[in-house]
């Protein structure tokens, strides 16, 4: 399938592509990479954000269409990356639905498929690997940009290489991409290295609302909608809190809950070894990876959206 997209994707005049609200580096990278790929073929192609690209996004390239009112597009096909539903594009969901010759890249379990071709493999640790293999079908060189933008992908959603999806295939396109030219060490430090000061506010208040379960192997950390206003903090201010009751010694199973805005409630779940965090995902409308999922809730509290997370992860352990 992969070599037919590739085909498909390859033969179009143009091609708009589309990531998530709030797209993180696997999503943005992997976009990044396929225009360029896109682009060195002749091909029209440009990338469609809700917003402008947050500082934590920008340090290679700020070159995105953002959305306005009444947004008309003129692309023969509409390109979905790291996209598991049209919902997960925000404003541009309905302008995307409204083309039939669309096509979908990503890593995450599917629930259906909303694009007349698709590629899902959820047992990938990155969209950023699909997105070298589908260029492995194409004779696009991969340039110092291109894998730049692949490293950034792949490392972004493995934890730098720490994560339980990385196998053999993922050192492998890494080995890849180092031939290419990339300057690891320099991705690796504008990745990893660039807090802003309101980041580390915003660490040392979800620190300090971590609370324990299940003999100390669930940990819950939230940060508020008062709190986020107070530090004027962006969605990426926000990307790397995931991760810090998950890092807890003797933790299995994490989540952080972020009130957007009074009772709109997201929250990004974490498992450690054996444990499946992906069906706790699934009872509250969300989805995802074994070790790495989220779900929404609406209407409703902190206090409450932790009770109930907390049921079900002891269900668990």
């Amino acid at each position: 399938m992969l070599n037919k997209i590739a085909t498909h994707l390859f033969n179009q005049k143009s091609v708009a592509i589309f990531v998530h609200e709030n797209p993180d580096w696997d999503c943005i990278g992997s976009a990044f990479a396929l225009r360029n790929a896109l682009r060195q073929k002749n091909i029209r192609a440009d990338i469609f954000t809700e917003n402008e690209l947050s500082h934590h996004l920008s340090f290679m390239e700020t070159d995105v269409i953002t959305y306005t009112d009444g947004s008309i597009l003129d692309y023969e096909c509409y390109c979905a990356v790291d996209v598991g539903e049209a919902k997960r594009m925000g404003v541009w969901g309905d302008v995307f639905m409204t083309n039939e010759n669309t096509v979908c890249i990503d890593h995450h379990i599917a629930k259906d498929s909303f694009t007349s071709l698709s590629y899902i493999e959820h047992t990938r640790s990155a969209t950023g690997e699909l997105i070298y293999e589908l260029l492995q079908y194409t004779d696009v060189i991969i340039t110092k940009d291109i894998a730049s933008y692949l490293y950034c992908a792949i490392s972004a959603d493995t934890g730098s290489f720490q994560y339980s999806s990385v196998n053999k295939r993922t050192y492998e396109i890494l080995i890849a991409l180092t031939e290419a030219g990339i300057d690891s060490s320099h991705l690796s430090s504008m990745l990893y290295e660039r807090n802003t000061l309101t980041q580390l506010r915003l660490k040392a208040e979800t620190i300090n609302s971590i609370r324990l379960y299940g003999d100390g192997k669930i940990a819950i950390a939230s940060i508020s909608s008062d709190t986020l206003e107070k530090y004027n903090a962006l969605p990426s201010d926000i990307e790397a809190l995931a991760q810090i009751p998950r890092s807890i010694d003797g933790v299995v199973i994490s989540a952080f809950i972020k009130e957007v805005e009074k009772g709109n409630i997201r929250v990004s779940l974490r498992a450690l070894d054996d444990y499946n965090i992906e069906p706790v995902a699934r009872v509250f409308g969300g989805g995802g990876h074994k070790k790495a999922a989220g779900c929404r809730f609406a209407n409703i509290s902190i206090d409450e959206a932790e009770k109930a997370l907390v049921d079900e992860f002891l269900k668990l352990v």
